[in-house]
């Protein structure tokens, strides 16, 4: 294939495409056989025996579209793709299996024909096998859209690992880019090793954007999970390829800093080189003035990419400061628990800039390369050490400008930052601001209490612009220090013995005076102008940065709106009705303000504004500084005489300039943006936060949960009494009383907010304890129940439990009556079945409840709540990987398991739960009719049983708002119904 790039493209790609297809064995897909039918057609037989014809075509795509293809399942015909069932697709007539048709571009590369192929037909059997959505079935491949795969940077594979077509397309490219990566390893010695190393490169180029497209790439949210997912075959394939230099690297790479450097200032020496070699008559000259500084330049952007890198890691403390202040002044979901009083963060100055040793570093590395290139050049007769002498006298300068715009420049951003963080934080229509409103006011009209005390809105802020004038006059007064140099040591009055003094004025000025404003005085005025450039410039980019930035910003909120509605709004609509029945059924005058459901946010319309200031910025920027300083040195000639040399570098060195620096920048700045959106994309910033939504569910689950409790407290209150009778041992559902005068009595036994003595800690942890004994004999009578075997030895084990919990005295003598079995509603006392993951699921809902009954001030609330909502999510995903996983994906999830149960444990034990996080009693078997499993549907169904309660079941009280709460204190008193309040 030596001379096969040389042909035209549709006839390579036609002879490639058509060699593989006849060798199935070279392409890294589950093909058996594949029979050429001539024209292009090709009967497919894959190694489970599936057959498809494949249709194939080279032709002109758009541009950037490598392939497109459709697949028909009932010969051709699209109309029945969705009615696809799994059943065979042929009766041994070949003219009704399914067909492929496929268009490959003609403008494809001989090391991408390969992977093409590779992707359609493993993307097409998974299609045909009935993998993913139906609605794929018919769709067109276009490379760069992402369809809803398992692996991409945004997806949730731990819920979701049933790989679609698409997965199948991207593992079988990646696997056929393996082997061509592999094979060309192998052939590196010979005379085309050269050829072959570049080649190596580009595919390992290739696999790597792939990797960022799967999500598997190091430093993507989800890598280290969905790299389980792929085989070890296929992981090897991705760690050759992996650029340990740059992992997600947040910076426009070495030569885009190269060419922004050579650009700006290589360009401007080369012209002003050029002319002073014209002027001068010496080539040497010009040589001496280009030379070290392009070497300064080159040299300079390497370090430059390194204090790049270091200035990001200096701005993230100030950054994170100032959104600790944020964060407890606009708490959200947070201001609504009711855990231990928050404290401010200390409020601290963080360094507004890296150490300024980095900055000298950048700037006098550079310097010491330029010293040594001009002292090889001067013994040619190079006069280059003038140059050099320039360059090192600004070193130092520079690093001190640098460092003090970056500091104002930050300063500035972070108080932009700050303002419109807080105008949006406090924006009522933002989707969690409304959650907390509604949580609020569903909380007061179950309360009949004083509502939740309003804040004014707050004041829009003043959001700052660019650093002041005054900044910027003083960079630009530094930056000049160069040219100033320049006019002294390179155009100073070389050969010139008489003092020419064209004006009355200069007659009165000493020659070295003129000597000294000749070279200091076109700075001066290049500085104010350059400066008043500068601040043209700020304004308009800072201000593209800014919208930008707001832009992506509104997008990802958008979409954590539109999750967390996903999950909450079903239950804030029950919620509402089952409020509105209590107020009605309890006398309790309605609320009549006509409210919706808080709105989800809606992303900013139109496309994403530029986060990069406009050419004209860059030219003015440049031509400010350049154009004030030619005007200084043309007045001071008119003055003063200045040397015609200096007169000369000065005007070539703005014409430098304003020809290629806006260029130079312009271009860096766009290379710039395209890295940081690639970076969006690779990292899924637009996408919903699933840390940030975990957190979310978990403060929002116990918000709920407490909603809950008070609407049960109150329907019990108001409901009238009942007689009954407890069950007898021999009931099918005795055990389920059981457990639930458990449920019950657990919720007297947690931490009472009050310094407990050493004997009534222990009493409380043996009281819990003993509630865990009944629970578990509850269970063993289960077993033996399913087992056809007697129980009334486990019923024995739980009668003397019930006596043991009831004879534990606090170190007042008080003991806790077990709730009477009359009373507690059989619903409560579920069964718990299915292993540990189940357990799990049941032990978060009644710990959940439990931390809702402790009292006000309840010790690290938020993270007990946040590990247990991460416990839930990892049982959820153990149970997902158990059927749809791999090996490696369930070992990496049951660790993660095993670590949060033991951080959960931990923090109850620090929160007063000597006893650790108390998981229910696994049971054998289901009750037969039984309530079922606690989830968020059964908790959506367990609301709409109150609100469907009987009216004849409520009655009508005076005074709704003196309802008891569930939450606090040790005393227990005896209600008329039985049941037990605080």
């Amino acid at each position: 294939m030596g001379d096969a790039r040389f042909l035209a493209g549709w006839v390579r790609v036609s002879a490639e495409s058509g060699r593989l297809l006849e060798d199935p064995d070279q392409l890294a897909v589950d093909v058996a056989h594949v029979r050429h039918e001539g024209n292009g057609v090709y009967l497919v037989t894959t190694g489970t025996g599936e057959m498809f014809r494949l249709i194939k075509r080279v032709g002109p795509l758009d541009p950037g579209r490598k392939l497109e293809y459709a697949v028909h399942v009932d010969d051709g015909d699209p109309s029945h793709n969705g009615e696809f069932d799994g059943a065979p697709w042929y009766d041994g007539d070949f003219d009704d299996v399914p067909t492929v048709e496929l268009t490959l571009s003609d403008r494809l590369s001989e090391d991408d024909v390969a992977p093409a192929l590779a992707r359609v037909l493993a993307e097409s059997t998974a299609v045909l096998r009935g993998a993913g959505d139906p609605r794929d079935i018919d769709g067109v491949f276009v490379p760069g859209v992402t369809p809803d795969g398992v692996f991409r940077p945004g997806g949730t594979p731990d819920v979701d690992a049933v790989q679609r077509p698409v997965d199948a397309g991207h593992r079988a490219e990646l696997r056929q880019r393996g082997l061509l990566e592999r094979r060309l390893g192998d052939e590196l010695a010979g005379r085309f090793r050269a050829r072959g190393t570049v080649r190596r490169a580009a595919v390992r180029k290739e696999i790597r954007k792939l990797a960022l497209t799967m999500g598997v790439a190091d430093g993507q949210p989800n890598a280290k999970l969905l790299r389980t997912l792929l085989t070890e075959d296929e992981r090897a394939i991705l760690d050759r390829a992996k650029d340990r230099a740059r992992p997600l690297e947040e910076r426009v790479d070495q030569p885009g800093y190269l060419a922004k450097a050579v650009g700006s200032s290589g360009v401007s020496s080369v012209v002003i080189g050029a002319a002073a070699a014209a002027f001068t008559g010496n080539p040497l000259v010009g040589v001496g003035i280009a030379v070290p500084t392009i070497v300064n330049a080159a040299v300079g952007s390497f370090t430059e990419r390194r204090l790049d890198r270091k200035k990001a890691t200096g701005r993230k403390p100030a950054y994170n400061a100032d959104r600790q202040q944020r964060e407890y002044d606009y708490p959200g979901l947070l201001a609504l628990l009711d855990g231990p009083e928050r404290v401010r963060p200390p409020v601290k100055k963080m360094p507004r800039a890296t150490a300024w040793r980095n900055y000298l570093i950048r700037h006098s590395i550079p310097t010491l390369a330029t010293a040594a290139v001009a002292g090889a050049l001067t013994p040619f007769g190079v006069p280059a050490l003038s140059t050099a002498l320039v360059i090192a006298s600004s070193a130092l300068a520079k690093s001190l400008a640098e460092r003090l715009v970056d500091m104002k420049k930050l300063e500035f951003r972070l108080r932009r930052i700050d303002a419109a963080e807080r105008d949006r934080l406090s924006d009522p229509t933002l989707y969690v601001n409304q959650l907390v409103t509604e949580f609020s006011e569903l909380q007061a009209r179950l309360d009949r209490v004083v509502a939740r005390q309003g804040t004014e809105a707050a004041a829009a802020s003043d959001v700052p612009g660019a650093p002041p004038y005054t900044v910027s006059l003083s960079a630009q007064l530094i930056e000049n220090v160069s040219g100033a140099a320049r006019r002294a040591f390179v155009g100073g009055n070389r050969g010139q013995t008489v003092d020419v003094d064209p004006t009355a004025l200069a007659r009165h000025v000493s020659a070295q005076m003129e000597s000294l404003m000749s070279a200091v005085g076109p700075g001066l005025l290049g500085a104010v102008t350059g400066a008043m450039g500068d601040q043209y410039f700020l304004n308009r980019d800072e201000a593209g940065r800014d919208a930008s930035k707001l832009w992506s910003r509104g997008h990802q909120e958008a979409a954590q709106a539109e999750a967390l509605a996903g999950i909450l709004e079903p239950r804030l609509r029950a919620f509402r009705e089952l409020t509105e029945r209590l107020e009605e059924l309890t006398g309790v005058p309605p609320d009549l303000s006509d409210r919706g459901l808080p709105v989800v946010t809606e992303p900013p319309a139109g496309p994403r504004p530029s986060a990069r200031a406009p050419w004209s910025a860059y030219a003015v920027q440049v031509a400010a500084g350049s154009l004030g300083g030619v005007a200084g040195v043309v007045g001071l000639d008119q003055l003063f005489d200045v040397p015609d040399l200096a007169v000369v570098l000065t005007a070539a060195g703005a014409t430098g300039s304003m020809a290629a620096t806006p260029v130079a920048r312009s271009l860096f700045r766009r290379r710039e943006l395209l890295v940081h959106e690639g970076l969006e994309t690779n990292k899924a910033v637009r996408s919903v936060n699933q840390s940030e939504l975990l957190e979310q569910r978990a403060i929002t689950r116990y918000l709920m949960t407490q909603l809950s409790m008070r609407a049960e407290a109150i329907a019990r209150r108001t409901a009238s009494p009942r007689v009954t009778l407890a069950p007898l041992e021999a009931s099918p559902y005795y055990t389920d009383h059981v457990r639930a005068a458990v449920r019950r009595a657990e919720l007297d036994n947690v931490p009472s907010g009050q310094p407990e003595t050493p004997f009534d800690t222990d009493a409380r942890t043996d009281r819990v304890q003993t509630l865990e004994r009944i629970d578990h004999w509850a269970a063993e009578a289960d077993r033996l129940e399913a087992l056809g075997v007697s129980g009334a030895n486990a019923h024995e084990k739980v009668r003397l439990a019930i006596a043991r919990y009831e004879s534990i005295a606090d170190s007042n003598g008080t003991r806790h009556r077990f709730p009477d079995l009359a009373t507690v509603n059989r619903a409560d006392g579920r069964r718990v079945t299915g292993g540990a993951t189940s357990q799990i699921r049941s032990g978060v809902h009644q710990a959940v409840r439990r931390l809702v009954a402790e009292p006000s001030g309840k010790p690290f609330l938020a993270e007990r709540l946040i590990t247990l909502e991460h416990l839930s999510r990892l049982a959820d995903a153990l149970d997902h990987h158990a059927t749809h996983g791999t090996d490696d994906s369930r070992a990496h999830f049951q660790q993660q398991f095993d670590q949060t149960l033991a951080k959960a444990n931990q923090l109850w034990r620090e929160a007063g739960t000597p006893n650790g996080l108390v998981l229910p009693a696994l049971s054998e078997t289901e009750q037969t009719g039984g309530p079922e499993q606690p989830g968020p549907d059964n908790e959506l169904k367990r609301l709409r049983q109150l609100i469907d309660s009987p009216r004849a079941n409520i009655r009508r009280t005076e005074d709704n708002a003196g309802a008891r709460r569930t939450e606090g204190g040790a005393g227990l008193r005896r209600t008329n119904d039985g049941d037990r309040g605080r």
